[in-house]
């Protein structure tokens, strides 16, 4: 009898053990299974698109990439292009080394005296002398003028945009000083784009200093001046009313006569330059286009114009 209790006693202490067995098995297999990442899921899920999700107007960018280049590679010139429409989470730029700006350039310094303006470090009402020493060639009406006409600074900086002239800019650089011009730039994101010499100064220029930028510099100039976002308000405001009177009209207010552009153009040998904010109905967009190379004025115009039609057309889709 006392076997038999004693084998009882064995056959229910092995029971107990193969339960207590399993129950750790099933414990270690459900820690395992919590370790193990799901998967990635591309499934819409409470109305949100994972990472299938496209970044706003790619499709479009993409189409309308595909239709410059076939109008680039008619053309021998070499071109960048900026554009941004606002419907759009990115721009569109085509080309990204620096180039020689021609006038372009100028836009940097009309943001950096309105910028000055803003903080109180520069009256655009202060009137400035210009001397016959300061009058230079090339485009402007200044340097047409006897003796040593005064101008405020206010209206240098108009005459540097609407006529592009090189005397009020070259004044202008005295004024602000390069330093200032260079530090703006910098701040707002216009790494590509530098200052070098003075307008009409060739000596600099075959001592290899030259002015340069980018579609995409100044692609992003007329974008963060079209939202407001370059130096405020009213300050911006002023600035897209002086870019209004370009007078410079042979690329883009030729091929969008229905349009209102704010834009500054630059034209040296071989280059042409258009960029700018261009305004339709109620809505606006920015297009930069800039041409280097170029073995015939007419033709790179004329592929200039026909890009904008191009972009226009896009953007009314």
């Amino acid at each position: 009898m006392r076997k038999v209790k004693i084998l009882l006693a064995v056959c229910l202490l092995l029971a107990v053990c193969m339960v207590s067995a399993a129950g750790c098995g099933l414990l270690g297999e459900n820690k395992k299974t919590q370790e193990v990442p799901e998967p990635a899921s591309n499934t819409i899920v409470a109305g949100e698109v994972k990472e299938a999700e496209q970044p706003a107007g790619r499709e479009q960018r993409l189409a309308l990439a595909a239709s410059l280049r076939q109008l680039m590679e008619k053309d021998s010139a070499k071109y960048q292009v900026y554009v941004f429409f606002p419907q759009w989470d990115e721009p569109l730029v085509m080309g990204k080394d620096p180039q020689s700006s021609a006038s372009i350039i100028k836009i940097f310094i009309l943001g950096t005296a309105y910028e000055l303006a803003e903080q109180g470090q520069l009256d655009l009402n202060q009137q400035v002398t210009v001397h016959p020493l300061d009058m230079v060639g090339g485009a402007g009406v200044i340097n047409g003028q006897s003796g040593a006409p005064v101008y405020t600074v206010r209206k240098l900086l108009e005459l540097m945009i609407t006529e592009s002239d090189n005397t009020a800019t070259n004044v202008l650089m005295d004024a602000i000083g390069l330093e200032r011009i260079h530090h703006f730039m910098k701040e707002h994101g216009f790494h590509d784009s530098i200052l070098q010499r003075k307008m009409m100064d060739f000596e600099a220029l075959r001592a290899g200093k030259d002015n340069f930028t980018t579609a995409a510099d100044a692609g992003r100039f007329f974008r963060l001046l079209r939202e407001h976002k370059l130096v405020g308000e009213a300050a911006d405001s002023e600035m897209i009313s002086i870019l209004f009177g370009q007078t410079d009209t042979e690329c883009f207010p030729q091929a969008l006569p229905q349009a209102r552009i704010a834009h500054k153009t630059g034209e040296l040998s071989g280059v042409y330059h258009d960029a700018g904010i261009v305004y339709d109905a109620n809505d606006s967009y920015v297009l930069c286009i800039m041409s280097t190379d170029s073995r015939g004025r007419g033709n790179t115009l004329s592929t200039m114009r026909n890009m904008a039609k191009t972009v226009d057309l896009a953007f009314h889709q």
